[in-house]
């Protein structure tokens, strides 16, 4: 095999893979374990099932993101995006989607503590300050839109078990985020899990925005082997955010969505969902506020951020979807996409030239094979034996006229030259057997049997190799 067949070959596989596993799974009725943390399909202890049922049960219709962010711009804004957990980067059309998103009144949950938004958050933060009016927030002490301290959150004074597992009753409970916290210290108040913290430079952990606090004694340790942490120079301290919320569109003249940060994307995981009530109301209040009381605004879930397995049917399937969904998304490519497309087809099309139109024997002819061993070979399949002998004795006649330059054939004429062949033939029996040819040949829709087709089929066989394949 040549290696462009066997490329071409090999692409072809590769493919169509994706969508062989996925149907390969759904005919086979099989049961795909999702074991990425934070999936919201996941349920294990470090899993978002439960989240995601409840969410369900509130009437949301919920989804989820397997490829490209880019789809989020098919909603116009009309959904909640929820990013928990992330441990791949944010890319810049994911970055530009998000910031789209939120320019057009949509709504983003995004849950990290020593993820990627940290380090992705850069362009966005720009785009963000710039939209809301940056420059008068840079003028105040605010260090971008949002950022994450670094090191393991520890609080002295409210903890469950260990200071690493801090416990919040500190709460806005004024202005836009009364709604957020409603219900929660009654329920026994937000329980973290080795939680971070919201930078308290940026404007989401600022007293504008920030709606959980810790006590005034946490900080926020990086050096988490030390078996008698303690705050330093170098680490922040004091009064943290754990979370906090914007609505834009106060702060933009009525365009703009709604944004809610947290500091522990396990606080909604499902240990923590069925252990404290608290963190379950919290979880409810946040998706009410995001969808505006809405539950038309369908809730999804980004699950391509996440460490999916590389042999998983949804790696495949978002490796290659990403590709024709973020082109078929992207405002600048969407219109050339169908021109990519069909470019990329012209080959396996129909050709759009006019058919040529062929004989009927040229059609149905093989290689190296003549019209009329075509046609004998077809009648036989078909047991049509009387046309074989009208055949052959057509082609007899022919041959045999050719070869003695006769103007006419004749029986007599045959007679005479094979008797000078062979002396031992029978004058009777011979034109007998002319006849009974000749009958058929008239009449090709008589029904004769093999044995007599292969009778009359070596006498004429007989008369052509004495009279027209031999010498003169």
């Amino acid at each position: 095999m040549r290696w462009k067949p066997a490329v071409q070959i090999l692409l072809f596989v590769l493919s169509w893979m994706p969508i062989g596993v996925l149907i390969g799974t759904t005919v086979f009725n099989a049961q795909y374990d999702y074991p990425q943390d934070f999936s919201a399909w996941n349920e294990h202890y470090d899993g978002l099932s439960e989240f995601r049922s409840s969410t369900e049960e509130q009437g949301y219709d919920v989804q989820s993101i397997q490829a490209s962010m880019s789809v989020v711009s098919r909603f116009h804004g009309n959904a909640v995006l929820v990013i928990m957990g992330p441990v791949k980067d944010f890319s810049k059309d994911a970055i530009l989607t998000i910031f789209t998103h939120l320019s057009e009144g949509g709504s983003v949950l995004i849950a990290d503590d020593f993820g990627t938004a940290n380090g992705s958050f850069y362009l966005l933060n720009n785009y963000l300050l710039d939209f809301i009016g940056g420059r008068q927030l840079e003028e105040l002490g605010v260090e971008g839109f949002l950022s994450y301290a670094g090191g393991v959150l520890l609080d002295l004074d409210s903890y469950d078990k260990s200071p690493k597992l801090p416990v919040i009753h500190d709460f806005q409970t004024s202005g836009g985020q009364s709604q957020l916290v409603s219900g929660v210290e009654s329920e026994g108040g937000l329980h973290l899990n080795w939680a971070s913290a919201l930078s308290p430079k940026c404007l989401l952990g600022s007293p504008v925005a920030g709606f959980a606090w810790t006590t005034p004694r946490a900080w926020c340790e990086t050096n988490i082997s030390d078996p008698n942490p303690a705050p330093d120079d170098n680490e922040i301290a004091g009064r943290l955010p754990v979370a906090g919320a914007l609505d834009l569109g106060p702060l933009t003249g009525g365009e703009g969505g709604r944004l809610v940060a947290l500091s522990d994307p396990s606080v909604f995981d499902n240990d923590m969902w069925n252990r404290f009530a608290g963190n379950r109301r919290l979880g409810r209040n946040i998706i009410q506020w995001l969808s505006h009381g809405s539950e038309n605004v369908p809730v999804l879930f980004c699950e391509s951020l996440l460490a999916i397995p590389w042999n998983s049917p949804e790696f495949f399937f978002g490796q290659f979807l990403s590709r024709a969904l973020w082109m078929s998304t992207n405002p600048w490519l969407a219109p050339l996409y169908p021109i990519f497309t069909a470019v990329g087809i012209k080959k396996y099309l129909p050709d759009p030239k006019k058919p040529e139109v062929k004989s009927v024997s040229e059609v149905f002819m093989r290689k190296g094979e003549t019209y009329f061993s075509e046609r004998m070979s077809y009648y036989r399949r078909e047991g049509n034996y009387a046309r074989v002998i009208k055949m052959l004795y057509r082609k007899l006649r022919r041959d045999l006229r050719k070869k003695h330059m006769w103007r006419s054939f004749e029986t007599e004429k045959v007679w005479d030259l094979m008797k000078f062949k062979d002396p031992k033939l029978n004058r009777e029996d011979f034109f007998e057997t002319v006849e009974r040819i000749e009958e058929i040949s008239s009449n090709p829709d008589l029904d004769i049997n093999e044995n007599e087709l292969m009778r009359l089929f070596f006498f004429m066989r007989n008369i052509h190799s004495s009279l027209v394949e031999t010498q003169k």
